[in-house]
């Protein structure tokens, strides 16, 4: 039997994947109805990993561009992705930003004059190899942001007007959408909290009202933000993204069964234990959900999704479990940390799921020193992979239920790894 599969695991929008978020939408269409406006509105988007944050800005994006409409409206914005790396300085940064204005803008001749003439501080930076990471200049690296909020205000000022001279449109734009997604990335070369301040107030100082703009990165975010400039926290409206709703959760997979049922001739269901059951495993994150929905509707022979489907999908080789860990956990698993101590750190928290457990009950378990133990846990804590308990110190638990089980299911213990290899060896 063949037929579509409604989930998509792989695309960052799929059917559902706004279910229980109109409060962030309605936000993000409020931060451009304000900037078309002249009173923009910056904003920072956080959430864990799989919990929408890309869809959301696409979904913005397309709202902005004027592909979705709103209200019987459409905007007008000319909406720039940045994309933030290890290495991305204040340099690179701005050089990016004038690539990104190029790839629109610069169709004709005379656009492409406007911009090298706008944006020629960002040519030479580059071409004299400025770096502001190996030059160690604070100065240099708020004169790059200084230029660059020339650059971009006059850009920006060109397009929303009608200016004579000005270049090749057909119309005018509202504004300017500036997104940066996975902004936690941002080194600490860049400083990301200090150059979204600068550049944010140096827009404003320039008569230019027409820049949102809109980051997006984990929860760690803000204390990035934080180290950089604490008042830049100010600067952004901060939209997080919350686990979807049990209730929400079972309205994605019906949009998802709905849409089946449209492309296929044959009417595929889900009984109540498979419903219950994928609800459980998805923990509330979209892109889980369209996984173990996408796997469970693979394993589904008789058009009725049962609790055989869902588990076969979620836990079998190649399963939903297994392919998110390798998207979500493995990296986190095996590459952030190198010593087998803090691995084994990790599988005794995973017996208590994503439960609270104190460093008391983990010491009763460690095979280690109580030092080792420590540094464990403050090394997991700072690269995100454990959550402390506010308010209460030496309380921690795994992010995801899921996590837990990926660990009991699709890795080895070490230390029993050894003892069988020595029971062999001597064997």
């Amino acid at each position: 039997m063949t037929r579509t599969n409604p989930f998509r695991p792989n695309s960052p929008i799929g059917p559902g994947m706004f279910i229980g978020r109109l409060p962030e939408l309605l936000a993000l269409e409020e931060a451009l109805l304000q900037t078309r406006a002249g009173a923009p509105k910056h904003f920072m988007l956080t959430g864990e990993r799989g919990i929408g944050k890309t869809s959301l800005l696409q979904y913005l994006r397309a709202v902005a561009e004027g592909r979705i409409e709103l209200d019987g409206q459409h905007f007008r914005f000319l909406v720039i992705d940045v994309d933030i790396e290890k290495g991305t300085s204040p340099a690179s940064f701005a050089r990016k930003i004038e690539r990104a204005f190029n790839n629109v803008l610069g169709k004709t001749e005379r656009s492409r004059a406007i911009l090298q003439s706008v944006w020629k501080f960002a040519q030479r930076v580059e071409a004299f190899g400025v770096s502001i990471q190996e030059r160690k200049d604070p100065a240099s690296a708020e004169d790059v942001l200084d230029e660059l909020a020339y650059s971009l205000a006059e850009t920006t000022n060109r397009i929303c007007d009608a200016r004579p001279g000005g270049f090749d449109i057909e119309r005018v734009f509202d504004g300017v959408l500036l997104c940066v997604d996975e902004a936690e990335n941002a080194s600490s070369s860049l400083e990301l909290g200090a150059a979204v301040k600068l550049l944010t107030e140096r827009l404003q100082k320039r008569s230019c009202d027409r820049v949102a703009v809109g980051i997006a990165g984990l929860p760690s975010l803000r204390e990035t933000l934080r180290e950089s400039h604490p008042s830049s926290l100010r600067v952004l409206e901060e939209i997080q993204v919350q686990r979807l709703k049990p209730d929400e959760v079972s309205r994605v997979i019906d949009r998802c069964l709905d849409e089946a049922n449209r492309s296929n001739a044959e009417q595929t269901t889900i009984d109540d234990e498979a419903r219950e059951f994928l609800v459980s495993v998805s923990e509330g994150y979209p892109h889980f959900i369209q996984q173990f929905g996408y796997s469970a509707f693979a394993k589904d022979t008789d058009s009725v999704i049962d609790k055989a489907d869902a588990a076969a999908g979620a836990f079998g080789a190649r399963g939903a479990l297994e392919l998110i860990g390798d998207r979500y956990y493995r990296d986190d698993f095996y590459n952030k940390i190198q010593q087998d101590a803090y691995r084994q750190v990790l599988r005794i928290m995973a017996d208590s799921l994503d439960a609270w457990i104190s460093k008391e009950k983990i010491r009763q378990r460690f095979r280690g020193k109580d030092s080792t133990l420590s540094n464990a846990l403050k090394a997991l804590r700072d690269r995100h992979i454990i959550l402390s308990k506010e308010g209460t110190p030496g309380v921690y638990r795994l992010q995801h239920r899921g996590f837990a089980l990926w660990m009991k299911l699709y890795t080895q213990d070490e230390a029993v790894l050894a003892q069988l290899n020595l029971a062999n060896a001597s064997g």
